[in-house]
């Protein structure tokens, strides 16, 4: 179901003040082979809806104050970054990344500065009209947790304009699907979500040659550089997801699933949200089966083989607090 219509929420979502085209439409400031004007009507057209917890202590994603050397935030006001470049090789596809960039990680392990993102890959169709073919969302991207997910633009109603993106509190990991929050290492929550009303997209150009003052992407001080310089469309990604039914929402990397299962586990008998343990792949599945969003159906069985692993944690953490004489 639609919050808005595409036109509409193309309006609210670009004000006139992102709006980086010079009257030369030929103008291409960032110097990728993409115009301004183009670059800037791909991010109106497939901005995502983003979902927030509505008592995020980051409160929104930030803007950055422009034209300084480090990033620091100028308000809260739920601005959102967009990046839109040529893909590498393939002639007519474009890459899009939607930054929302917050002020800090407060979940477990905080830190300041917290870069996070979802992305599209378009292209034009016979009738010239531009169109999404899959999309990705990040999600603790190149640790352990990586709970990231890829699926074609079909499967989420995403190939006209951006699909809903559920943000996790605190964390801020994008997710596809509500029901596949929980699913990482077990620390991302979608729960008590609204609609982003958003500042509007500002566009910030290329790694080397930035846009809307926006040079203070590119420091040390967070990933954000890295994440704009490389692609989230790789050929054996794109492979994965074509080998699979359309309906699915695939995991980006899928052989860190094993290890989450044993971290989410273990945190599980820390705590004693031993019930947690039973939000399997399958049933993920059977949840997201009314919209069309589910995960690989062959992650069912690693589920039920990472419940078991968790159990096995859960009993040697008795067993040593029973040897250190620490009752439950």
């Amino acid at each position: 179901m639609r919050f808005l219509t595409c036109a509409a929420f193309a309006l609210l979502l670009v004000p006139m003040w992102a709006q980086t085209a010079a009257p030369d439409a030929s103008t291409d400031t960032d110097r990728d082979g993409l115009t301004d004007a183009v670059e800037n009507a791909l991010l109106s057209q497939f901005a995502p809806r983003f979902m927030v917890s509505d008592d995020d202590c980051s409160l929104r994603p930030a803007q950055f104050v422009p034209f300084a050397q480090q990033p620091q935030v100028e308000k809260e006001n739920g601005a959102i970054y967009g990046q839109a470049f040529p893909r590498p090789g393939h002639d007519g596809q474009v890459e899009l990344h939607f930054f929302h960039l917050w002020r800090t990680d407060c979940g477990e392990m905080s830190h300041p500065l917290d870069a996070e993102h979802v992305s599209a890959l378009v292209a034009r169709d016979e009738g010239a009209e531009w169109k999404a073919l899959y999309w990705y969302a990040a999600a603790h991207e190149d640790t352990v947790c990586d709970a990231s997910q890829i699926t074609r633009a079909s499967a989420v109603d995403g190939e006209l304009y951006g699909p809903v993106v559920w943000i996790s509190r605190g964390k801020h990991a994008s997710f596809l699907g509500a029901a596949v929050c929980s699913n990482g290492c077990g620390g991302d929550r979608c729960q008590a979500m609204g609609s982003l009303n958003s500042a509007g997209i500002i566009n910030l150009g290329e790694p080397a040659h930035a846009m809307n003052g926006a040079g203070w992407a590119g420091s040390a001080q967070w990933p954000l550089g890295e994440k704009m310089r490389r692609s989230d469309f790789n050929d054996a990604r794109i492979a994965r997801v074509e080998r699979l039914p359309v309906t699915t929402i695939a995991w980006a990397n899928p052989g860190k699933r094993p290890v989450q299962g044993a971290i989410r586990g273990g945190h599980g008998a820390q705590v004693g949200a031993s019930t947690g343990l039973r939000a399997t792949d399958s049933a993920l599945d059977a949840a997201d089966s009314s919209t069309g969003n589910a995960l690989d159906n062959a992650t069912a069985s690693t589920g039920r083989s990472l419940a078991k692993s968790a159990r096995n944690v859960k009993k040697a953490l008795r067993s040593m607090a029973k040897k250190l004489g620490i009752t439950e």
